[in-house]
């Protein structure tokens, strides 16, 4: 897992933004998508907002969904993967993430991961003391789940 660093992070949120909004005019002509569950909010110390959950034109079956998730400090997101690509885009704060198997990488303002679907890995807020917020793009089928817990 490699993260990267944009020279400019207003450019990331420019295009994601973009993607979003042309999505969601086009999408305004179609019946909405229907409806999938909703972000996790039984986690404490994490707090999910979903931005845009919209169908992608040229692409059926598929939704675009984009959340601002505020963890708290220390919050911890358990073992998990995605059915889905999965983009974040980090705001505040120190992100860590483990794929399972490897060490951990820390994320910060500025940088992003793209989780490919099926990568086991855990994240949490790495700080003790400051929150972090980061931005979630994902890109899922209609009628499937983004994120599947792994027992423990």
């Amino acid at each position: 897992m490699e993260a990267k660093r944009i020279v400019a992070p207003q450019v990331a949120i420019m295009i994601a933004a973009a993607i979003f909004l042309c999505a969601g005019a086009i999408a305004q002509e179609r019946a909405p998508a229907p409806e999938l569950p909703r972000p996790s909010v039984d986690v404490p110390g994490i707090t999910p907002q979903m931005l845009s959950r919209t169908t992608v034109p040229g692409a059926p079956g598929k939704l675009a969904i984009a959340n601002r998730v505020t963890y708290e400090p220390g919050a911890r997101r358990r073992k998990h993967y995605h059915t889905s690509q999965v983009f974040f885009y980090i705001l505040e704060g120190t992100m860590a993430v483990q794929d399972d198997g490897k060490e951990p990488v820390s994320l910060k303002p500025g940088d992003f991961l793209l989780i490919k679907p099926g990568t086991v890995h855990a994240h949490w807020n790495a700080s003790t003391t400051e929150k972090l917020v980061f931005t979630e793009f994902v890109l899922v089928d209609e009628g499937q789940r983004s994120t599947v817990f792994v027992e423990q």
